[in-house]
Protein backbone atom coordinates (compact mmCIF):
# COMPACT_ATOMS: atom_id res chain seq x y z
CA UNK A 1 0.00 0.00 0.00
CA UNK A 2 1.38 3.47 -0.70
CA UNK A 3 1.77 6.13 1.62
CA UNK A 4 -0.76 8.09 -0.31
CA UNK A 5 -3.64 5.57 0.11
CA UNK A 6 -2.38 4.81 3.41
CA UNK A 7 -3.43 8.80 4.72
CA UNK A 8 -6.49 8.85 2.29
CA UNK A 9 -7.89 5.96 4.08
CA UNK A 10 -6.78 7.84 7.53
CA UNK A 11 -8.31 11.24 6.31
CA UNK A 12 -11.67 9.91 5.79
CA UNK A 13 -11.99 7.84 9.07
CA UNK A 14 -10.90 10.66 10.63
CA UNK A 15 -13.61 12.42 9.15
CA UNK A 16 -16.27 10.10 10.03
CA UNK A 17 -15.50 9.53 12.73
CA UNK A 18 -15.41 13.70 13.93
CA UNK A 19 -18.95 14.04 11.96
CA UNK A 20 -20.16 11.06 14.34
CA UNK A 21 -18.59 13.17 17.24
CA UNK A 22 -20.38 16.29 16.29
CA UNK A 23 -23.72 15.24 17.19
CA UNK A 24 -23.00 13.02 19.82
CA UNK A 25 -23.60 14.30 23.49
CA UNK A 26 -21.92 13.45 26.72
CA UNK A 27 -25.33 12.77 27.66
CA UNK A 28 -25.64 10.19 25.10
CA UNK A 29 -26.67 6.99 26.70
CA UNK A 30 -25.70 3.69 24.70
CA UNK A 31 -29.31 1.85 23.91
CA UNK A 32 -29.59 -1.47 24.82
CA UNK A 33 -29.60 -4.18 21.72
CA UNK A 34 -32.73 -6.74 21.90
CA UNK A 35 -32.57 -10.23 20.50
CA UNK A 36 -35.15 -11.57 18.65
CA UNK A 37 -36.93 -14.42 20.63
CA UNK A 38 -35.63 -16.61 17.86
CA UNK A 39 -32.01 -15.61 17.89
CA UNK A 40 -29.87 -18.85 18.37
CA UNK A 41 -28.19 -19.16 21.89
CA UNK A 42 -26.11 -21.70 22.47
CA UNK A 43 -26.63 -24.09 25.92
CA UNK A 44 -25.32 -27.27 26.37
CA UNK A 45 -28.84 -28.72 26.54
CA UNK A 46 -29.61 -26.82 23.23
CA UNK A 47 -26.23 -28.53 21.49
CA UNK A 48 -27.31 -31.99 22.68
CA UNK A 49 -30.65 -32.09 20.96
CA UNK A 50 -28.75 -31.44 18.03
CA UNK A 51 -26.99 -34.19 17.99
CA UNK A 52 -27.21 -36.34 14.86
CA UNK A 53 -28.33 -33.83 13.02
CA UNK A 54 -26.70 -32.05 9.45
CA UNK A 55 -25.41 -29.20 8.74
CA UNK A 56 -24.33 -27.37 5.94
CA UNK A 57 -21.21 -25.74 6.30
CA UNK A 58 -20.13 -22.98 3.89
CA UNK A 59 -16.69 -23.06 2.94
CA UNK A 60 -15.18 -20.57 0.85
CA UNK A 61 -12.72 -23.06 -1.17
CA UNK A 62 -15.31 -25.73 -1.65
CA UNK A 63 -18.93 -24.20 -1.54
CA UNK A 64 -21.25 -25.88 0.67
CA UNK A 65 -20.41 -29.04 2.64
CA UNK A 66 -22.50 -31.36 5.00
CA UNK A 67 -21.55 -31.52 8.39
CA UNK A 68 -22.87 -33.93 11.00
CA UNK A 69 -22.75 -33.16 15.02
CA UNK A 70 -22.04 -36.16 16.21
CA UNK A 71 -21.73 -35.45 19.90
CA UNK A 72 -21.17 -33.04 22.53
CA UNK A 73 -18.00 -33.46 24.61
CA UNK A 74 -18.44 -31.85 28.46
CA UNK A 75 -14.90 -30.41 29.77
CA UNK A 76 -14.18 -31.77 33.39
CA UNK A 77 -12.96 -29.44 35.32
CA UNK A 78 -9.80 -30.39 38.15
CA UNK A 79 -12.11 -27.58 40.20
CA UNK A 80 -15.80 -27.30 38.96
CA UNK A 81 -17.05 -23.86 38.78
CA UNK A 82 -21.24 -24.02 38.60
CA UNK A 83 -20.78 -20.81 37.23
CA UNK A 84 -19.22 -21.89 34.25
CA UNK A 85 -20.25 -24.68 31.24
CA UNK A 86 -17.22 -25.33 28.93
CA UNK A 87 -18.45 -27.75 25.88
CA UNK A 88 -17.24 -28.70 22.20
CA UNK A 89 -19.46 -29.37 19.92
CA UNK A 90 -17.78 -32.23 17.51
CA UNK A 91 -18.63 -32.54 13.88
CA UNK A 92 -18.09 -35.34 11.18
CA UNK A 93 -17.65 -34.39 7.33
CA UNK A 94 -16.61 -35.40 4.69
CA UNK A 95 -12.99 -37.03 4.28
CA UNK A 96 -11.60 -34.84 1.73
CA UNK A 97 -12.68 -31.63 4.23
CA UNK A 98 -9.52 -29.61 4.31
CA UNK A 99 -10.75 -27.12 7.37
CA UNK A 100 -8.61 -24.32 8.46
CA UNK A 101 -9.42 -23.09 11.89
CA UNK A 102 -11.82 -19.63 11.70
CA UNK A 103 -15.18 -18.49 11.98
CA UNK A 104 -17.61 -19.82 9.12
CA UNK A 105 -21.54 -19.71 8.02
CA UNK A 106 -22.93 -22.47 9.10
CA UNK A 107 -27.11 -23.13 7.82
CA UNK A 108 -29.57 -25.51 9.96
CA UNK A 109 -32.83 -26.16 8.63
CA UNK A 110 -34.31 -24.63 11.98
CA UNK A 111 -31.73 -22.36 13.11
CA UNK A 112 -31.27 -21.05 9.83
CA UNK A 113 -28.03 -19.19 9.08
CA UNK A 114 -25.44 -18.42 11.93
CA UNK A 115 -21.09 -18.00 12.38
CA UNK A 116 -19.42 -20.66 14.38
CA UNK A 117 -15.52 -21.03 15.04
CA UNK A 118 -14.54 -24.49 14.30
CA UNK A 119 -10.98 -25.90 14.74
CA UNK A 120 -9.71 -28.87 12.53
CA UNK A 121 -9.37 -31.90 15.04
CA UNK A 122 -8.33 -34.42 13.09
CA UNK A 123 -10.02 -37.94 11.30
CA UNK A 124 -12.43 -40.78 12.50
CA UNK A 125 -12.20 -43.62 10.18
CA UNK A 126 -13.60 -42.31 6.96
CA UNK A 127 -14.50 -38.29 7.97
CA UNK A 128 -12.48 -35.25 8.91
CA UNK A 129 -13.25 -34.00 12.48
CA UNK A 130 -13.79 -30.35 13.73
CA UNK A 131 -15.15 -29.12 16.64
CA UNK A 132 -16.44 -25.60 17.99
CA UNK A 133 -15.52 -24.85 21.77
CA UNK A 134 -17.83 -23.43 24.06
CA UNK A 135 -17.30 -21.27 27.63
CA UNK A 136 -20.03 -19.95 28.96
CA UNK A 137 -20.86 -17.79 31.97
CA UNK A 138 -24.15 -18.44 33.45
Amino acid sequence: MKRRHLLQLAGGSLALAGAGMATATVTDQPVPVELPPDTLRWSRARAEALVGQGFWLNHPDTGAVTITLKRVDVMKLKTPDPRLDQFSLVFHGPLNLTLTEGSFDLDHAALGRFALHLSPAGRDGGHAVCRSDFSLVM
